[in-house]
Formats: structure tokens, sequence, C-alpha cells
């Protein structure tokens, strides 16, 4: 509260989420950015389904249809960017790329509701992430529960971990999860696409000097200040996983393998070229996709674009 008693303003992102004093949260209307549908729904069902009943964790399950009849499918679980304070599955972008990714792909997605800052600051949407991925672990294990569609279609051998932005963050913490703790529960994952990935720093980036793109350095900042733990700056190992390698570039955590995509024009560039080699001196199997031309979103934005058919094809090859 200010000194007067007034409840006052302390972030503001773009009008679209305001976080105040008192801690309360004003959000407007989500925007409508394209349509809900696209020419590939028709090879593709989905439904909506809750895994944690307590905490409303919800997901939104994609079955494509495939010319291998009833055979069991790759399973990419999958979270949305938004800098962990916006969207969701329902949204009519991440749900339009879901629906072109499932059919295109082959594989079941699983599109996790995970809960938003800054009225649940991190780590709360990474503890949303591993719920799921135990989710599915647990039907992995038990043939009689979760949810019919992937109990019958799904091949939980071949578990990807996979999100763009805010989420390729999200996918990246739920691997380091894995390799440090998840594998001695008998978790694994085949994999991680880690989309354009939202990290940061408290030093500034080449690239986030250059140009304004369509992620601006303000709007990063933002979103930090909203995501991490109050006190806390971009150094912090949520913003900057440089640090945490770094320091222990000895570590026995074996990530699985892992499809970094990046976007040349994206002021996030050079923070993910960076990290991408650290992860290569310690050992880590890491393959690098750069769309030179490409902006921050362009997966979301430009589905029919020629990069966004070269990304799938990349992917498919991954997951295979």
């Amino acid at each position: 509260m200010a000194d007067n008693g007034e409840v006052r303003l302390v972030e503001d992102f773009e009008g679209a989420v305001k976080l105040y004093s008192d801690g309360s949260v004003v959000r407007a209307a989500e925007p409508s950015w394209g349509s809900q549908e696209d020419n590939y729904v028709k090879n593709v069902s989905y439904k909506d389904v809750v895994f944690e009943e307590e905490i409303g964790l919800w997901a939104r399950l994609y079955l494509p249809q495939t010319d291998k009849g009833e055979a069991q499918l790759p399973v990419l679980l999958y979270f949305h960017g938004g800098g962990f304070c916006l969207a969701t599955p329902a949204s009519p972008v991440m749900h339009r790329m879901c629906l072109r990714w499932a059919a295109k792909l082959g594989a079941i997605i699983v599109s996790v509701n995970y809960r938003l800052t800054p009225e649940n600051r991190l780590p709360a949407a990474y503890e949303d992430a591993i719920a799921a991925l135990q989710w599915l672990h647990n039907m992995k294990n038990d043939g009689a529960v979760g949810d019919p569609w992937l109990r019958s279609r799904a091949d939980f051998s071949k578990i990807f971990v996979m999100g763009e932005s805010a989420g390729g963050n999200i996918a990246h913490h739920v691997g380091l999860w894995v390799g440090a703790a998840g594998m001695e529960m008998g978790m694994e994952i085949k994999g991680m696409i880690l989309v354009y990935p939202f990290f940061g720093g408290e030093d500034r980036m080449r690239s986030e000097e250059a140009a304004p793109s369509m992620f601006r350095v303000e709007q990063s900042d933002v979103m930090w200040r909203m995501a991490l733990p109050v006190g806390s700056n971009r150094d912090h190992p949520f913003c900057n996983p440089v640090g945490e390698w770094t320091e222990s570039a000895d570590s026995s955590v074996s990530l699985s393998p892992i499809l970094f995509v990046i976007a040349g024009h994206d002021i996030l560039r050079d923070k993910q070229l960076q990290y991408c080699e650290v992860l290569k001196k310690c050992g880590q199997e890491v393959g690098v996709v750069l769309f030179e031309e490409e902006d921050h979103g362009f997966t979301l934005m430009k589905v029919e674009d020629q990069s966004s058919v070269e990304l799938l094809c990349r992917i498919s090859d991954f997951i295979k």
C-alpha cells in the first residue's frame, strides 16, 4: 500500500495484466489472435481433461487421425507461451498451432494449462508442469487410470516436453527436474523441444540492444518482474540458466536430447545461443535450428509459412 493508503499500480503489461500494490491483479479480455480452427481440424479430435482436481489443473488433448489405424503415438507434453502471465491452451493462437502440429506430426499433444503469474509466481508453473508429467507417468504404470485416449493410443516410452517462449522455459525446467530427481522416481522423457525459450539475465546481450523486434526488452523485463519470486532479479536460475551450468560444469545431471529452435531477429537469440554452447561443453546432446529471418512468435503467427513447415519436418525427425 502507498503511504497515503491508496492502492497504486505496480506493474502494467501492455494493459493486459495490471498488478497493484495490494497484490490484486486486473486482467483485460484476451485478444482474439486468428481463427479458432484451421484446415487441419478435420484430422484431429480434441477435448479438455482435468488432471489435478485440487487446484483445477487441466490440459487440452489432441488426438490425430493417422494412416496407422490404432497404432500407439508419441506424446508431446506442450507448454504454451505468454511470458508466464498470459494465455491458456484454449487461446485461439495456441489452439490453432496445436491442431496443425498434431495433424502434421502424427503425435498426441497434451497442452497444459498451468497457473499464471503474477497471481502465482514461479515456481508454480514448473510444479504444474511436473504434475502433468506425473499424471502421464501414472497412466504408464496403471492402465486403469487416467484418460482413455491416452491409455489406448499413447506410447508412454516416447514422451517429449515442448514449449515456445515461456513454455520453452517451462519445458527446460521440467527436463532439469527429470535429470536431477525424476529419473530416480522412474520418470523419463525422450527429449526436449525448446522453441525460442524465454531466458534472460541482468547483463544485456547484444541481441537485446538490437533494433526492436516483435518482442521488446521492456516487455520482457515487466514479465520477469511479475514472474520471479519477490526480491529476485533476472540472474535468478528461473530466468538465467547459464549460471547454473557454469558453476557446475562437472554436474552429474544428464539431460535428455534437446532440440533448440532459435529465431534470428529475436531479442533472446544471444542468450539462447550462449546457453546452447554451455550445454554442449557440459556434454549434453543439443541440436540447434536457427531461422535467421524469423522473429519471436513465428511458429504461432505464421503457421503456414515455409519456416514453420521446415520446423515441423525437423521436429518430426527428432521425435522419430
